[in-house]
């Protein structure tokens, strides 16, 4: 069954499609056609309503018997413009809501048939503009009027500008009125009973085909019958050029000098395009030639141009094997000068906070840092490709999202040895193993991408948070570690890293190096606490035998491995990640098992976020948090005093960066049991050791 709204929409006269009136215009237009009209009077009995007046909705009761009780007092005090009928009564042009009034005086016995009405009397020609124009200056006509009205008056022969001027509308207001005139009749007659309003008939109008139209109207419901539903639905199947990505990589006069052209209306500058093929044909073309200039400055065996991306499922998983991204090579020129780049931006950000700091050159130059630290590192990533893998393998320039993508590291399967194809599609060979695959899509960059420096820091303060939550959980990283010494032993061909880092290295230290501002954060605390209880707990000269560990039980041996092995995980990175863009995402799994959450342990503030970014993200970061209200205040400060207000609100959030959250929330987890700071201070009975 077809639901539909059971209130009535109001007709729509938004300043989108409002008349521009000029009523002085309106009153000397109207006093030019009548001056030389002699007034004469006539019996209401001879008088009908015209055909030719514009209004056809019924005025308001209330006013019109308003009007009424008016004209019993004293009369009608304006005259009515009429015209002779065929059947040779004189039809009221302009004065409808008059007429009416009168014939309400004439049923109550008011008023006598032969009651004097004092009239002018005009040609055909120029009844209907008259009473157009007269009904404006009365009250509003309604839009079902204005389209008929218009539709009659250029029937006659009268452009739209010759409507418009003689009626006080803009031409362009005429134009899109005469187009809606062309509707299907059943909608104008909704509109002309307010079920349907303009903006709405304007929606379904970019159709020319009338049962189109009327289906679309007739299976909306809901949101479905606002405006953007309706076009987009009676438009389904066309191609709009107006944002279409194709369009606007090959570029409008390029389309056009080849062939192509568009389908306009009324209601788009910029139409429907006519030969989609053509355009698809240009775009090829164009992403081929930039292909292959990418690939002869490579070196890259061959190229390939095409609208969408490769992928890793269908048709090509079955041709292809994508290759993952190797880590930058980094030059040692490079590397120093990455380094540098990254103290300029911490230094510009500093200094952006003082009260007669110069923000916008400041800015300037941090973006200015910026590009250039990602034009190394995109130097440094095509450098990493080896000359074996550029030799066989070749890259595809798509566009994504309507940006140019280049995705390199691509492998025919057809070109490789049979003896080193994968079996299931997603290895690698032989020749190739020093390369991992990726089932993806080629890389995003974040719309607001983060420096190397904060992503590090990022990834280094969410690393000490699960550093400390995992040390509470020595079980937890007894699991982790047996994974991972089990995917060593019995599984020579993984390629997935370990998770745990164990070099019988540390990397805590490492992590504060990254981010000094969690020297004091609340992961830190634990991890200094724990290693404080720990340390009173190791009998003098410890490190020189481990016969006093033999006195140690397994659980206890496991509490004080668990501590040591979770301060090994290691996420920092300089980047976020390709896909999602998250700062430290290798430590999903190991969030995910301990059911952890990031804001138990970590706060954003001024120092070491708020601080770090643009305004613009501090404003974004901040709405994100359901703060609209402060959003929209730290537009206006200076950037140190927008750090500073979103640290104080936030506070008052569970809000985190989406970089530092997981790509899927982890599940709750059976409880397990957990070693605390306080079980390691407490002594076991047996040791003095926590159990």
């Amino acid at each position: 069954m077809i639901m539909s709204n059971s209130k009535k929409t109001t007709a729509s006269k938004s300043a989108k499609l409002s008349p521009i009136v000029n009523r002085e215009e309106q009153i000397k237009v109207t006093e030019q056609a009548l001056v030389n009209v002699p007034v004469e009077m006539v019996p209401f009995s001879q008088l009908a309503l015209s055909p030719l007046n514009v209004r056809k909705a019924e005025p308001d009761p209330v006013k019109l018997q308003e009007l009424a009780d008016t004209i019993k007092a004293v009369g009608v005090l304006h005259n009515l413009i009429v015209h002779r009928l065929p059947e040779g009564q004189l039809g009221a042009a302009a004065g409808g809501r008059r007429f009416r009034a009168l014939n309400i005086l004439l049923v109550a016995g008011a008023i006598a048939p032969d009651y004097a009405v004092p009239v002018k009397i005009v040609g055909d020609d120029v009844a209907e503009v008259i009473s157009a124009i007269e009904n404006l200056q009365t009250e509003s006509m309604h839009p079902a009027d204005q389209i008929m009205s218009f539709a009659r008056i250029s029937a006659s022969g009268k452009t739209a500008a010759e409507i418009g001027a003689a009626m006080g509308y803009s031409t362009k207001h005429v134009q899109k009125f005469l187009r809606l005139a062309g509707m299907a009749p059943a909608l104008l007659a909704e509109l002309a009973e307010d079920n349907i309003n303009v903006d709405q008939l304007v929606a379904l109008s970019a159709s020319e085909d009338h049962e189109r139209q009327q289906n679309t109207w007739k299976n909306a419901y809901g949101i479905y019958k606002t405006p953007k539903e309706l076009r987009n639905e009676v438009l389904r199947g066309e191609v709009a050029a107006v944002g279409n990505r194709l369009l606007e990589f090959v570029g409008r006069d390029v389309y056009e000098q080849a062939g192509g052209g568009f389908r306009y209306d009324l209601f788009t500058d910029e139409g429907f395009i006519s030969d989609t093929v053509l355009l698809q044909t240009l775009t090829r073309q164009k992403l081929t030639e930039i292909a292959v200039g990418i690939a002869q400055a490579e070196g890259w065996s061959w190229s390939e141009g095409r609208s969408e991306g490769v992928t890793t499922y269908g048709e090509d998983a079955e041709l292809y094997l994508l290759l993952g991204q190797p880590n930058p090579a980094f030059t040692d020129e490079q590397s120093t000068r990455m380094a540098e780049l990254g103290r300029q931006l911490d230094e510009l950000s500093e200094q952006d906070d003082g009260d007669d700091a110069d923000h916008a050159a400041l800015e300037q130059a941090a973006d200015a840092c910026q590009a250039e630290m990602d034009g190394i590192e995109g130097a440094a990533k095509i450098r990493a490709w080896s000359d074996d893998v550029r030799a066989r393998g070749g890259v595809v320039v798509s566009l994504l999202r309507g940006e140019l993508s280049v995705r390199r590291g691509i492998m025919k399967r057809c070109d490789l040895p049979e003896t080193e194809r994968d079996g299931n599609n997603s290895g690698v060979t032989p020749h190739l193993s020093s390369t991992r695959t990726e089932n993806s899509t080629p890389e995003v960059s974040p719309a607001k991408t983060l420096s190397a420096v904060l992503a590090k820091s990022l990834s280094s303060e969410r690393t000490l948070a699960v550093q400390a939550a995992l040390a509470e959980q020595p079980q937890m990283a007894l699991v982790i570690f047996v994974h991972d010494c089990l995917k060593s032993t019995f599984n020579h061909r993984s390629y997935t890293a370990s998770t745990l880092k164990v070099t019988l290295h540390a990397k805590t230290g490492l992590m504060l190096d990254n981010a000094p501002t969690s020297a004091d954060g609340l992961a830190m605390q634990h991890l200094t606490a724990m290693h404080d209880a720990w340390l009173k707990l190791l009998p003098e000269d410890w490190h020189k035998s481990w016969d006093w560990l033999l006195t140690w039980d397994t659980q206890q041996l496991i509490n004080v491995m668990g501590y040591c092995l979770a301060k090994t995980l290691d996420g920092a990175s300089e980047r976020l990640s390709d896909k999602d863009g998250k700062a430290g995402k290798d430590l999903e799994p190991v969030e995910a098992l301990l059911n952890f959450t990031l804001r138990d342990w970590w706060l954003p503030t001024k120092a070491n976020f708020f601080g770090r970014i643009s305004k613009e993200q501090i404003a974004d970061s901040l709405l994100d948090a359901g703060l609209s209200g402060a959003s929209r205040d730290v537009l206006k400060m200076k950037k140190g005093d927008a750090a500073e207000r979103a640290e104080e609100d936030i506070t008052h959030t569970r809000w985190v960066p989406d970089c530092m959250l997981p790509v899927i929330a982890p599940s709750a987890l059976p409880e397990s049991d957990l070693v605390t700071v306080t079980d390691a201070e407490t002594p076991s009975e047996t040791t003095g050791i926590a159990a």
